[in-house]
């Protein structure tokens, strides 16, 4: 950590209205400890969630996190929200109430969580700040080149030369036009069976995975409302056969340098109630329910997760995030996906201490 930065701003500025009013009305979160922060968070497994204390939203209960661990450090904080703002040669300004105002930028950290960074802006912004002392910091940083939180093409695109081992088939569309879905579909079902699965790249979990059965008749016209996207940034898609999953794993991880380490896992049990290629998309816990399970750190299974976590880990540059994979049935390992910034889901008592430290451990690397 720089020791010459003692302020900072936190941005919420792709926050929903609704999301911020409510992120208002628990300002006390600011003068709390991690464990009385996340006593207003709803722990998994347990049942128990109160609207008048509690939020659910992820995105509400991180900033409040950073702002216990720069208190530690020393360093004062403030949040923006729906600023407007423009940097002129080395400086930063704000327009209120139709001024311009200059923002002191000099030692300043600029932080955020979930937006990419992706807008031009912030590469100038970026510049300015260390010309002035100051720095940008969020989780995964490359993601001011990679659009998204949750970009599944970037992440299999590092992990390509191990493609026959996590993750099969693969099919990567571009300038496919609808005079040739029937061609490609037929490809598919020669190459890869009749059941396949469509990834959109950077959609929330559970929305961007569509099932397919391409034996069944009228497939056509679904398929290409799916494939008609795959050029729009944002929804490029990638073909995958089916695999029929034994244990599917969500491991927290940190990837400073050489020290790799995990520090929760969850096991993710999903209801097999519905028939997945009967739906135009899966989105868990709307239409298919989903059960997760604690995986305590003393486990095997821990211990086996994390082993598999760290040698996929070793072949991406993500810092730091939320890494998905399964055990199949027939004894394969199979990559999903490895999300920036992934909800916590803390189970009560040790994992909730566990969340912590990867949030500290997340911190610390955003600073140096």
């Amino acid at each position: 950590m720089n020791n010459n930065i003692k302020k900072s701003i936190i941005s919420l500025d792709v926050m929903p209205r609704d999301v911020y009013d409510k992120f208002t009305k628990f300002g006390n979160l600011a003068n709390m400890t991690p464990d009385e922060i996340w006593s207003h968070y709803p722990k998994t497994g347990t049942g128990t969630f109160n609207p008048n204390t509690m939020v659910k939203e992820t995105s509400i209960i991180e900033p409040y996190l950073m702002v216990h661990y720069l208190k530690q450090k020393g360093i004062e904080t403030r949040f923006w929200y729906n600023n407007a703002l423009f940097t002129f040669n080395e400086k930063l300004f704000r327009i209120a109430a139709g001024k311009v105002i200059e923002v002191d930028i000099t030692n300043l950290y600029f932080i955020s969580f979930r937006e990419s960074f992706a807008h031009p802006f912030y590469k100038i912004l970026e510049i300015v700040l260390e010309k002035n002392g100051g720095k940008l910091v969020k989780p995964n940083m490359l993601t001011m080149a990679n659009t998204g939180c949750m970009n599944k093409l970037y992440a299999l695109a590092e992990l390509y030369h191990r493609r026959e081992e996590l993750f099969g088939d693969v099919i990567i569309p571009f300038n496919i036009t609808a005079r040739d879905y029937p061609a490609l579909i037929e490809f598919m079902k020669e190459n890869m069976g009749d059941k396949v699965v469509f990834k959109i790249d950077c959609v929330q979990e559970g929305q961007g995975v569509i099932f397919k059965d391409l034996s069944k008749e009228n497939q056509l016209e679904s398929i290409a409302k799916i494939l008609n996207a795959h050029k729009v940034k944002g929804k490029e898609v990638f073909i995958t056969a089916a695999v029929e999953i034994l244990n599917e794993y969500r491991c927290y991880f940190t990837n400073h340098g050489r020290t790799k380490t995990v520090f929760s896992i969850k096991q993710r049990v999903n209801s097999d109630e519905i028939n997945v290629y009967e739906r135009d998309n899966i989105h868990i816990y709307k239409n298919i329910s989903v059960k997760w399970l604690e995986v305590k750190t003393d486990s095997k299974v821990f211990s086996d997760a994390s082993k598999i976590a760290k040698s996929i880990m070793k072949d991406m540059s993500y810092d730091t995030g939320c890494l998905e994979f399964a055990h199949t049935k027939d004894g394969k390992i199979v990559f999903f996906e490895v999300n920036q910034m992934a909800g916590p889901l803390p189970f009560d008592g040790e994992d909730t201490t566990n969340m912590t430290r990867y949030y500290h451990s997340m911190f610390d690397k955003m600073m140096n």
